[in-house]
């Protein structure tokens, strides 16, 4: 067989974004669209109230949000990391409504950037001699507070576009997965939810993180399989119906190494509330596989390709 190079198709396309939130270097990726599976008291919530404690430290969010009906069961989990103002029963509309609330926050960090270039003009006209600024602009400057020496300011501590996190937790069979007519929209575009009219941080959207705490990978009324081929993070726990574990594995066939799934899943759920892992999109092509969140599981078949620095 031989070949032979054409000189078409060669110039790279411009970089692109990658919509990220800023995140330290062992954890995940986000926004993450993230699908944790696991029998009633395997230890999901425990497992997700870890990855909200990481995130806090990092500051990951600017705003959780959660919907559930038994928020209150888990408030020793959520309650220190979600306000139960952003907690919602799942409903038809409940994941739009998340949604909307996450698109007012793009349209409060787009009027603060527009209100920092009005304050600029503000500070060059008091460089001018103040009878030469019209009377209309002083006043409108004495509204906005600016003549008290006080300036735009963001509402959260960072000065980047807001991020955002939902937390689907017991909403199997409920109209939120049933009705909602948001579900297939963070399926598929959780990264690129809220769009912003100018990139900013390497981000073209606010993007909304993702995670979906059930007790079946498959079932009727459950989650569906739009949203569970284009998850990014699955965590799975000891899974003794060997039904549902062939779904799985039938359906990670085109994404994943399945012996080293395997090794990786028997490995992982050996011990109680053990759990594993499995990263579509890792930082590091060695660290597909984790062990209770924090336990890389190595295989030689899975090199590291990292730049060097």
């Amino acid at each position: 067989m031989k070949t032979q190079k054409l000189s078409v198709y060669q110039k790279p396309p411009r970089e692109g974004v990658d919509n990220l939130y800023p995140t330290s270097k062992d954890t995940f990726k986000q926004p993450s669209l993230h699908f944790l599976v696991g029998q009633r008291t395997a230890g999901k919530s425990f497992l997700a109230s870890k990855i909200l404690s990481q995130a806090q430290q990092d500051k990951t969010f600017d705003k959780i949000y959660m919907i559930t009906p038994s928020f209150n069961s888990n408030v020793a989990y959520f309650g220190q990391y979600v306000n139960e103002s952003d907690v919602f029963e799942p409903t038809k509309d409940s994941i739009s409504r998340v949604i909307a609330l996450v698109e007012s926050d793009r349209d409060e960090w787009e009027q603060y950037l527009g209100e920092k270039e009005e304050y600029k003009k503000f500070l060059k006209d008091m460089k001018e001699k103040e009878h030469l600024v019209p009377d209309n602009r002083l006043l409108y400057y004495h509204d906005k507070g600016w003549l008290d020496k006080r300036r735009p300011t963001w509402k959260y501590e960072r000065e980047e576009p807001p991020k955002s996190l939902l937390i689907c937790d017991d909403i199997l069979s409920s109209e939120a997965i049933l009705k909602s007519s948001g579900l297939t929209k963070i399926a598929t575009l959780n990264r690129h939810i809220a769009p912003l009219k100018e990139v900013h941080s390497q981000r073209s959207a606010c993007g909304l993180g993702v995670m979906i705490l059930s007790q079946t990978y498959r079932m009727t009324g459950g989650i569906g399989r739009c949203l569970r081929e284009n998850v990014s993070l699955l965590t799975l726990f000891k899974n003794r119906q060997e039904k549902q574990l062939n779904a799985i594995r039938e359906e990670l066939a085109n994404v994943c190494d399945l012996e080293l799934f395997d090794k990786a899943y028997n490995f992982a759920t050996n011990e109680k509330y053990g759990n594993l892992t499995v990263d579509f999109n890792p930082k590091c092509s060695s660290k597909v596989f984790r062990k209770n969140l924090n336990e890389v599981i190595l295989f030689d078949a899975l090199k590291c390709e990292c730049k060097k620095k």
